[in-house]
Formats: C-alpha cells, sequence, structure tokens
C-alpha cells in the first residue's frame, strides 16, 4: 500500500464531505502524479535526444567515412576494370595472333600430309605393280617346276615300270632254269 491508498482510507471514513475532499486529494495526488510522469518523461525525452544526437553525429560521419571508402572502392574498381579490360584486349589479340598461326601450321602440316599419302600411295602402287610382276614370273616357274616335276615323275614311274619288267623277265627266266636245273637233276 503507498501513500496515496493510505490518504485515501483516512479521507474515505468521514462521510460526503469527506468523500469531496478525498475526491479533491486524488485529483491532486493524480494530478501531482501526471506531472511528475511528465517530467520525467521529459527528462528522458531529453536524456535520449542527447543520446541519439550523439550517436546521429557518430553515424554521420560514419556515413560519411563509408560513402568515402566507397566512392574510392569505386574508382579503384572502374580503374581496375579498365586495366583488365586493356589486358584482355591484349590477351585477345595475342591469342587472335596465336590461332592464326596455329591455323596456318595446320595447313601446312595438311599440305604435308596430302603430299607424303600421295608419295606413299605411289610407291604403293609401284610396289604393287612390282609385286604382281613378280607373282606373274613365280607362277609361271611354278607351272614351270610342276610341268618338270610331272615329267620327272613320270619318267621315274616309266623307268621304274621298264626295270619292273626287267626284273620280272629276269625273275621268269631264272624260275625257268631253275625249273629245267631241277627237271635235269631227277
Amino acid at each position: 500500500m503507498n501513500d496515496f491508498d493510505a490518504f485515501a482510507e483516512e479521507e474515505t471514513g468521514g462521510g460526503r464531505g469527506s468523500e469531496s475532499r478525498h475526491l479533491r486529494s486524488t485529483i491532486l495526488a493524480l494530478r501531482q502524479a501526471l506531472e511528475d510522469a511528465e517530467a520525467q518523461r521529459n527528462a528522458a525525452r531529453q536524456e535520449a535526444r542527447a543520446t541519439f544526437e550523439g550517436e546521429l553525429v557518430e553515424l554521420r560521419s560514419t556515413v560519411t567515412a563509408l560513402r568515402d571508402a566507397l566512392e574510392q572502392s569505386r574508382d579503384e574498381g572502374r580503374a581496375a576494370v579498365e586495366e583488365a579490360n586493356a589486358r584482355s584486349a591484349n590477351e585477345i589479340a595475342q591469342l587472335r595472333q596465336t590461332a592464326q598461326a596455329l591455323r596456318e601450321n595446320i595447313e601446312g602440316l595438311r599440305h604435308e600430309h596430302r603430299e607424303e599419302i600421295q608419295r606413299l600411295i605411289a610407291d604403293a602402287q609401284g610396289e604393287a605393280v612390282q609385286l604382281r610382276a613378280a607373282a606373274s614370273i613365280l607362277r609361271e616357274r611354278l607351272e614351270d617346276s610342276r610341268s618338270r616335276a610331272q615329267a620327272l615323275k613320270q619318267e621315274a614311274l616309266a623307268a621304274a615300270a621298264s626295270e619292273i619288267r626287267e626284273l620280272r623277265k629276269t625273275c621268269q627266266s631264272l624260275r625257268d632254269e631253275l625249273d629245267s636245273m631241277h627237271g635235269a637233276a631227277r
């Protein structure tokens, strides 16, 4: 219980007059409390305003410093972009020159390759002609060898057949002679 409540209890005990006093004193107390609250609020406002004004000054100086840093960063960024663009342009020019040199080199290599292929084809065709000629000669030799082998075989068979006939005649004459010796010996 605060002082205001205690005062109100004392005042209410005496009837209507006391009720009127009590209301007056309540109004006075409320008025006083309102003025005190307003004074505190004004003091708090002034204190907050002073604090905020100090912070506001700091924030303004921070904003100014950040703005300056941003401008400097933008300027540095622009300079870096311009430098990078210049370097890129030089690099692009060098790459174009390199690409052109490589194209020319490739064309030269293609031309050399085509000439080499044509030379190899001509060599292969010449070798094929030689190989065909050699194959033809070898076929002829093979045919000759076959013919000679056939002839030699036929000669050998004829000689063997002749020798067999001779041996048969000899065997027959020896049998006849043996038979005649056996017949004379009996």
